[in-house]
C-alpha cells in the first residue's frame, strides 16, 4: 500500500463535499454554481490518480485528512487491515538479525570448545557427593548388564534403559529384574536375556513403579554427566534393526560424541536467537506502544526476522559439516557438527512465514480493477445502450 491510496480517498471526499455543496446551493436557488468537470468514462486507477494530483495542484491540497475521508465504521476497517499488513524492516532489525545471527554461527563454529569446557565442568559435578550417593543407590541394575556382546565403552547404545526415549523397556527390565538386548548373526536377530551381572550376582526386582522411576532418574542422572553421557533418544532403536549399516552408524556417531549433552548444546545458538530477536521486538513494542504484547504485523515480522537468524546459523553449521567431510574425508565426524536444532526451528518459522503471507493475501480487500468492473457493468448492460440512443435522439 503506498501513499497514493490514502491521497485519492482524501480527494474523492473533497470532491464529494464540493458536489454536495453545489446542490445544496443549487436547491436553495443559487445559479453560481461551476461543477468541476468529471471523466465521461470509469477511470483505471493509474487514470484516476493522474486526475486527482492535477486536481489537488490546482486546489492546493497539500494535507491529507484521513479522518475525514473515512466513516468511523470504514476507519476501524482500515486499522485492522494495516494491522494486518506486513511491517518493512526497518536498520534496527537488520542490526538485531546480524547480532543474532553472529552470536549463533560463534556457538556453532566453536561447538567443540564449548562441548569440551561443559564435559570438564560435568566431570567436576560427577564427583560432588550427591551425584555419587545417587550413583550408589541406583547401581546392580539389569540396564547396566556388561556382558558379553554388550560391554565395552559404548556398551549404553546397547542397552535400551540407557535411552530417554524409551521409558517403558527401561522401566520394565528395572521392575522385572532382567536384562533384555539384542544382537544380530548373519541376518538373525538373538535375544539375550540376563538375570545376573557376568560376575554371577542376581539383579533384585523393583515391586512399584515409584521406586522403579526414582532408581532409573538417579542412574541417567549419574551417567549423562560422565564424559560419554547418554545416547540420543530413541538411538538405541537403530542398533536392534536389521541394517547393519544403521547399526553401525549409530554406534560410531555415539562414539564421535553424538550424545545427550551435544543435543543440549546444540540448541545454544537457537536460544541466544530467540533472546535476540525476540527482546528486540518486544522491546520496541514496549517503548513504542506501553505493552509488550504485539500485533498481528509485529508478530509475523518476528517470524520473519526469527527465519533470518536461524537460516544464518544453518548455513554455518552446515559449512563447518562439509568443510571438515572434505577436510578429513569422515561424514560421521563432519556430522555431529550439523545443528539439527536450528535447522529444524528454521523449518517450522519458514511455515510460520508462509502461514502469515496466506493470511495477509487472503486479507486483502478487493482490487481496483473489480470495484471498476462492479461500477460500469450496469452501463455496460444492453438496456443501458437503449436508454442511451433513446435520449440522444
Amino acid at each position: 500500500m503506498d501513499e497514493s491510496i490514502l491521497r485519492n480517498l482524501d480527494t474523492q471526499h473533497r470532491r464529494l463535499a464540493e458536489l454536495e455543496a453545489d446542490a445544496a446551493r443549487l436547491l436553495a436557488g443559487g445559479t453560481d454554481v461551476q461543477v468541476t468537470p468529471s471523466s465521461a468514462a470509469p477511470e483505471r486507477y493509474e487514470d484516476l490518480t493522474a486526475t486527482n494530483e492535477a486536481l489537488r495542484a490546482s486546489q492546493g491540497w497539500d494535507e491529507i485528512d484521513l479522518d475525514a475521508a473515512l466513516t468511523p465504521a470504514l476507519r476501524a476497517e482500515y486499522e485492522r487491515w494495516e494491522d494486518r499488513h506486513r511491517a518493512r524492516w526497518s536498520e534496527q532489525d537488520v542490526a538485531a538479525v546480524a547480532c543474532a545471527g553472529l552470536i549463533g554461527i560463534a556457538a556453532t563454529w566453536f561447538d567443540s570448545a564449548i562441548d569440551g569446557a561443559v564435559r570438564q565442568r560435568l566431570e567436576t559435578l560427577k564427583d560432588s557427593p550427591l551425584i555419587r550417593r545417587w550413583e550408589r543407590e541406583a547401581r546392580g541394575m539389569p540396564i547396566d548388564y556388561t556382558g558379553e556382546g554388550f560391554g565395552g565403552p559404548g556398551h549404553r547404545m546397547r542397552s535400551a534403559g540407557h535411552d530417554i526415549g524409551r521409558p517403558f523397556e527401561a522401566l520394565r527390565q528395572i521392575r522385572a529384574g532382567q536384562f533384555r538386548g539384542y544382537s544380530w548373526d548373519h541376518g538373525q536377530r538373538i535375544t539375550h536375556l540376563a538375570d545376573a551381572t557376568p560376575f554371577g550376582t542376581r539383579y533384585v526386582p523393583v515391586e512399584t513403579l515409584g521406586e522403579a522411576l526414582t532408581l532409573w532418574g538417579k542412574h541417567l542422572v549419574a551417567d549423562v554427566v560422565t564424559p560419554m553421557s547418554l545416547p540420543l533418544p530413541g538411538c538405541t532403536k537403530l542398533y536392534e534393526l536389521p541394517s547393519r549399516r544403521l547399526r553401525t552408524f549409530a554406534h560410531q556417531t555415539y562414539d564421535n560424541g553424538l550424545n545427550t549433552r551435544w543435543v543440549a548444546l546444540s540448541t545454544l545458538p537457537v536460544l541466544t536467537t530467540e533472546v535476540v530477536v525476540r527482546t528486540h521486538v518486544h522491546g520496541r513494542a514496549m517503548l513504542s506502544r506501553g505493552t509488550a504484547i504485539l500485533e498481528p504485523a509485529e508478530a509475523a515480522q518476528r517470524s520473519e526476522l526469527l527465519l533470518a537468524a536461524c537460516a544464518l546459523v544453518g548455513a554455518a553449521s552446515l559449512g563447518k559439516a562439509l568443510t571438515i567431510a572434505i577436510a578429513t574425508r569422515s561424514p560421521v565426524g563432519a556430522y555431529q557438527h550439523v545443528n539439527w536444532p536450528v535447522l529444524l526451528r528454521a523449518a517450522t518459522t519458514s511455515l510460520q512465514v508462509a502461514a502469515d503471507a496466506r493470511a495477509r493475501a487472503q486479507g486483502l480487500g478487493r482490487s481496483w480493477d473489480d470495484l471498476l468492473a462492479d461500477v460500469a457493468r450496469p452501463w455496460q448492460l444492453d438496456a443501458a445502450a437503449d436508454v442511451d440512443r433513446a435520449f440522444a435522439d
